[in-house]
């Protein structure tokens, strides 16, 4: 991108808020030209089970806890159904309520898990695709014109 465009750097802005594996895998094409696959639950809830670890040991239970409750739901976009644990994550306030929290969801979670341990197919998020690979950046002339576009003089947009 840097090449072709010649901008001096890329943001990668929220992304890597619930895909802190980008850089790694960013890395990893850039210098073999193929994309990584991306990481299983497991490794998902291990990542921010040490986040949070990491997150108490710098600023306490306490204001950790607090912290983090920004944090997790972000883990949980790519967990497939996660109502419950974006419900009970947001109010923990000690150790104790985070392992709570995830020992919970993951019972609850297990009516949406096949034999091998994987989302069932009807709960599987699509995968994520760099922008650049996805069949069709530009939208089409339909969607163009289902934007809606205000009318009238614009001091009254």
């Amino acid at each position: 991108m840097m090449n072709a465009t010649g901008c001096h750097g890329v943001s990668t802005g929220r992304g890597a808020f619930y895909n802190p594996w980008i850089f790694k895998h960013t890395d990893h094409y850039l210098q073999t030209g193929e994309l990584l696959p991306e990481p299983k639950f497991a490794e998902r809830v291990r990542v921010m089970r040490r986040h949070f670890d990491l997150m108490l040991e710098v600023f306490g239970e306490k204001r950790g806890c607090l912290m983090f409750r920004k944090v997790a739901p972000w883990y949980a976009k790519r967990f497939g159904p996660a109502k419950p644990f974006n419900k009970t994550i947001v109010q923990i306030s000690t150790r104790e309520n985070f392992e709570s929290a995830l020992t919970d969801y993951l019972d609850w979670r297990q009516q949406f898990v096949s034999a091998d341990g994987e989302l069932i197919e009807r709960y599987r998020q699509k995968p994520m695709m760099p922008s650049f690979m996805k069949d069709d950046d530009e939208p089409s002339d339909a969607k163009r014109k289902a934007i809606p576009v205000p009318k009238g003089p614009v001091e009254v947009w």
